[in-house]
């Protein structure tokens, strides 16, 4: 068991840019920040595609390399850039989530880019102008965590779980524990224990594949990865709004031999005292029936307002309405969700409300308008009584 390395720091950049790059990444390194590049990181014979997708949603700091390569031609980094500006959403305004290095001084920066301070290759002291960025904005989420952890009564850290078996198929699974400690809830580290041992279910799911190996789809000859099914489990700081604290996890994985990667969504939510598992939303309602038709409406209303932007021109589409009914029709399509302050989030898979091109999907519903559906224990817990107030004297 492994603890996890200091925030990982994201490399974005043209293939036809790497030499002017590489240095860079040399030099971060050195300095002992963790950082990850395709050209360093990916390993012979793995999905290249996977690989930046799970490495990307670890990250904590995005740096864009910038550059007439980079932006005169549709491609990754264009991907990137915008699953980074989609990440900087979710942060404050002063957080400093992408850091974007000019390496042509003559090309225009992008419109997205142009409210962040970019920094110039060209700059003598351009390493030394990104050194103190990352080391100014990984002291400030150290100090908002553990103010946090201090306001909160609680405290917690994270393990890393790597295993590995060579097989026909084989498997290589990472996994990402939570672990909770605090004098004030001596019961809270039994989240941690009920998380890691329903994680541990998918890696003892894989590990039947020892009793079931499949010579005829799968051989030596054929590249490790082709023949590998890839697990990859992590989450990041728990959510608290009042006494329901949530941890979110994103969990990519490829099966062997698969078309392509896939990207699911798992949630756990708990009341900290007493310490409760809520084990689905469903469980919040004593009106279950008109809570799900709101949820269901509302959510569905959003979603089909959604336009993906399209590669090949800046129109863009809208999802395809049926695949959000029928994505959307139970309670346990809304079982991936996080309490945040004002309102409840969703967290839709590829696949689930879209085609996988399309990616992931979120909505959200604000608590207003569920309150007078809710059961009185939970609103308590969420505190957000006032609303209730507020909805009954109207």
């Amino acid at each position: 068991m492994q603890e996890y390395d200091s925030p990982l720091i994201f490399l974005s950049y043209a293939n036809t840019d790497q030499e002017r790059v590489i240095p860079f990444y040399d030099k971060l390194e050195s300095e002992g920040f963790n950082i990850w590049i395709d050209c360093r990181n990916i390993k012979p014979g793995q999905n290249w595609d996977f690989e930046i997708k799970r490495a990307f949603e670890k990250s904590s700091f995005v740096i864009v390399f910038l550059s007439k390569n980079s932006i005169n031609r549709r491609g990754y980094v264009q991907r990137e850039l915008k699953m980074a500006l989609d990440k900087l959403n979710e942060k404050l305004i002063d957080d400093i989530c992408i850091i974007p290095i000019v390496l042509d001084d003559d090309i225009t920066i992008p419109d997205q880019l142009k409210s962040i301070q970019c920094i110039n290759a060209s700059n003598p002291q351009c390493i030394s102008l990104v050194i103190e960025s990352l080391t100014y904005q990984i002291g400030k989420l150290q100090i908002e965590t553990q103010k946090f952890q201090q306001e909160e009564k609680f405290s917690w850290d994270f393990t890393n779980k790597e295993e590995e078996w060579d097989g026909l198929p084989g498997y290589e699974v990472e996994l990402q524990f939570i672990n909770f400690k605090s004098e004030r809830y001596p019961n809270i580290s039994e989240i941690g224990d009920y998380i890691r041992g329903d994680l541990l279910k998918s890696l003892y799911s894989f590990k039947r594949s020892k009793f079931d190996q499949d010579p005829e789809c799968f051989n030596y000859g054929q590249e490790k990865f082709w023949r590998t099914d890839t697990y990859d489990a992590h989450c990041g700081d728990p959510y608290v709004k009042g006494k329901i604290l949530t941890v979110q996890y994103a969990i990519h994985w490829y099966g062997a031999s698969a078309a392509h990667p896939n990207l699911e969504f798992q949630t756990y939510s708990f009341v900290i005292e007493p310490l409760v598992y809520i084990s689905s939303l469903e469980d919040l309602f004593f009106d279950k029936e008109n809570a799900f038709i709101q949820i269901q409406t509302y959510v569905r209303e959003q979603l089909k307002k959604i336009q993906i932007s399209d590669s090949s021109d800046d129109q863009g589409y809208s999802l395809d309405p049926e695949w959000i009914d029928r994505g959307t029709k139970e309670w346990s399509d809304f079982s991936a969700y996080i309490f945040r302050e004002e309102k409840i989030e969703f967290l839709f898979a590829p696949y689930q409300v879209a085609g996988y091109a399309c990616g992931a999907q979120f909505s959200e519903i604000p608590y207003s308008l569920i309150i007078p559906f809710m059961k009185p224990e939970f609103l308590s817990a969420l505190e957000i009584e006032n609303l209730k107030y507020q909805f009954d004297n109207l």
